[in-house]
């Protein structure tokens, strides 16, 4: 299947070829219609490790994750993003020269979904059918991912009844579509010990998007250690996960602030995609914003659209220069916080109820910019048991927290009310560039 991905492109040229100059516009005609209809991507063998080839040129996928901005992706440096199976989205990519690994929607045992159900696997399988028929021959589809994550909480049982349909969903794509590879996406905790029941199920794909994050840094010596010899691509990673940072005294997950954050980044990128001969590229997580724990911990912009230093990051990766105007900095400790009267009690960032505190940011700007600070409290939710992406409602600062802020400093007052809480600062610079970090509270 490989080889035929390629091969049909290169008959498709002689084609062309063979037509002769029938005149300009028809030669125009006949080059639009190449262009307009599906790129032709391969994965072929190179020595030890794998390329990926468009239109038979070698290519290394530079992408995001995301929905929105893809003028500013493209002129990042990226020429690829990860969307789901919707034809504005691929327009959208399509107008910026950008690329699509495409996901087709996959049940998850996690929320009920029964692969031992025929009914069910089979009307799947027909919606999948129709979506990629759908978009087979738009220009933006490079690749194919069968789900995101689907095994996460899924017994060995039906793991294997998983695996065995996506095996089939891949053989189909293939017999409908000869010019696009096929991939499923693992993901969570135990995405390692599902490798080899990949390459026992699923023969048919053509390689394995992994999502992954704090271990970025050890995962082509888990790849070796568990006998991959298939190609991958990074298909999300991002900042250290909610589920593998440290927590405080009382438990609290402790967010990497966004300058801590942008230098995980490279040394993942560094890590595990630059001059890996078995990845076929990367897909950074989230070109954009979302609540996931908290409404900064896995978005490279913030709500209002300002950029953040991940962003400066992946453009100095991909374009091996750095932006003209650089994010705010911020120092190791970003925040500190006291109480007014007298300062924290017993664990660093317990107080009291209604107490009234001081905080401030330590933050340069490589431009020497001048920066404007904003501050919020909302309460702590990042302990939400949601996995997987799934939808958390945004959770709103808390009205009337903030008494006053002034530079670097601000005074803020805890709310009546028992419980946990997180501060949150916000620097920006005239550019559209942003800092941010937060700290929890334990209000007793």
């Amino acid at each position: 299947m490989k080889t035929l991905h390629r091969r049909r492109f290169i008959q498709t040229r002689a084609l062309a070829g063979a037509a002769g100059m029938g005149g300009l516009v028809a030669s125009l005609g006949l080059a639009w219609a190449l262009v307009a209809q599906a790129s032709h991507v391969a994965i072929e063998r190179r020595g030890e490790g794998w390329r990926l080839y468009r239109d038979e040129e070698p290519i290394l996928l530079r992408g995001a994750v995301g929905w929105s901005r893809f003028d500013a992706l493209a002129a990042a440096g990226a020429n690829a993003v990860r969307v789901g199976a919707q034809r504005q989205h691929l327009d959208q990519a399509g107008r910026f020269g950008l690329g699509a690994l495409v996901g087709l929607p996959l049940g998850l045992p996690r929320v009920g979904f029964d692969y031992t159900d025929a009914a069910k696997v089979a009307n799947q399988r027909e919606r999948i059918r129709q979506l990629v028929l759908e978009l087979k021959d738009h220009s933006s589809v490079w690749l194919w991912a069968i789900g995101n994550e689907p095994t996460i909480f899924a017994t060995p049982q039906q793991r294997e009844t998983l695996w065995k349909e996506v095996n089939r969903i891949a053989e189909m794509i293939h017999s409908l579509d000869a010019h696009h590879p096929v991939i499923t996406v693992v993901g969570g905790e135990q995405w390692k010990e599902h490798l080899g029941e990949l390459d026992a199920f699923c023969p048919d794909l053509d390689a394995v998007g992994i999502n992954a994050y704090a271990d970025m840094l050890s995962l082509p010596e888990a790849l070796a250690r568990q006998g991959w010899k298939r190609p991958y691509l990074i298909t999300e990673f991002g900042p250290r996960g909610h589920w593998q940072v440290e927590r405080n005294a009382w438990k609290a997950r402790l967010e990497d602030h966004s300058t801590a954050k942008a230098d995980f980044y490279r040394q993942a990128y560094e890590h595990a995609v630059k001059d890996r001969p078995q990845c076929l590229g990367s897909f950074a997580f989230l070109w954009g914003w979302k609540m996931e724990k908290t409404h900064t911990w896995y978005g490279m912009f913030l709500e209002d659209g300002s950029r953040t230093a991940a962003v400066d990051v992946m453009t100095h990766l991909w374009q091996g220069r750095w932006p003209t105007n650089r994010c705010p900095l911020l120092a190791p400790v970003a925040v500190t916080i006291a109480a007014t009267e007298g300062g924290a009690r017993g664990d660093v960032g317990t107080f009291r109820p209604g107490e009234i505190l001081q905080v401030r940011v330590s933050v340069s700007d490589p431009e020497a910019d001048a920066l404007n600070v904003t501050w919020d409290l909302r309460r702590d939710v990042a302990d939400d048991p949601r996995v997987g992406g799934d939808h958390e409602p945004l959770e709103p600062p808390i009205a009337g927290a903030v008494l006053e802020s002034s530079g670097e400093r601000a005074r803020l007052r805890l709310p009546s009310s028992p419980g946990r809480y997180r501060v949150f600062v916000y620097v920006r610079d005239p550019h559209g560039g942003a800092a941010t970090a937060n700290v929890p509270l334990l209000c007793q």
